[in-house]
């Protein structure tokens, strides 16, 4: 994965990204005859699609992913006491703007769904569709909220395999209970990583970029929403035992009301993630 720089308002970022066509798995340029897919990961899983652009069965298109501030290679000089949705959005577009993507499909997930909406409603000329896989573009629920809590303050305890114990923690909140071997392997592939980026010396920075960025997260407005100019599907898993339907229901209402294109689907059995 090759890295490119951007500068922004809130500052400078050394962006890993990965571009697969289908006629390599990373590529230095993009197929400028097919469409762009540009991919969001989840929190603490910033290699969550990668395994899949190896298959060239599925290469079809221009695959394009990167991973986010203080997540996996990416590195940045600093991060805005109040880093949000609207900032992440920024920086994702100064990416696009520095790759010379085109206007883009987005598959986001998890804490990408909030980015990907975000350039779809401040930049709806950069969005073609969104396809958002167990969004948060809600408020966070309070039993959520908690949990959060509750792992942020043990991932900086003095208590013995701690940062184990949120490991698992957040790996059951992303794929329930039933842990596949892929699961396991990507969050022991993940958390190496992740305890070097978010050690007792970057404690403000994986506060700001993680556990802050999901707390202090807002409704939507009907008017703010109505600027989404691209069809939106939503996908939400039977298996989800964080957020249940009913949180995807009132976002696709909230949807509907502002005059936005939004169709949703329930995967039988599927994880948050």
């Amino acid at each position: 994965m090759p890295f490119i720089q951007v500068s922004t308002s809130t500052g400078n970022i050394n962006f890993h990204y990965t571009i697969s066509t289908p006629t390599c798995a990373n590529a230095e340029s993009i197929d400028n005859g097919l469409p762009v897919l540009l991919f969001f990961h989840a929190m603490a899983f910033h290699t969550i699609f990668h395994s899949q652009f190896h298959d060239p069965l599925l290469r079809k298109f221009n695959l394009v992913t990167f991973h986010l501030r203080f997540h996996g290679e990416t590195t940045c000089d600093k991060i805005p006491r109040t880093y949000g949705a609207e900032d992440a959005a920024e920086d994702v577009v100064a990416l696009m703007d520095a790759l010379q993507l085109p206007p883009c499909h987005f598959v986001a997930m998890d804490m990408g769904s909030l980015i990907a909406v975000q350039i779809a409603i401040t930049k709806p000329e950069k969005a073609l569709s969104l396809f958002i896989m167990s969004h948060l573009c809600l408020e966070e629920l309070p039993e959520v909220h908690q949990a959060r809590s509750e792992l942020y303050d043990l991932w900086f305890s003095d208590l013995p395999d701690a940062h184990m114990d949120v490991a698992v923690g957040f790996t059951q909140y992303a794929f329930s209970s039933r842990l596949s071997n892929f699961a396991q392997a990507l969050m022991n592939y993940c958390h190496c990583i992740n305890i070097k980026n978010w050690d007792l010396n970057h404690k403000i920075e994986y506060g700001l970029a993680t556990y802050h960025f999901f707390i202090q997260r807002q409704h939507y407005s009907q008017e703010t929403l109505s600027q989404i100019a691209c069809p939106v599907k939503l996908i939400q898993g039977g298996n989800n035992l964080v957020y249940p339907e009913s949180y995807t229901q009132e976002f696709v209402h909230n949807l509907k009301k502002a005059g936005v294109d939004v169709s949703w689907l329930t995967i039988p059995n599927a994880p948050h993630y």
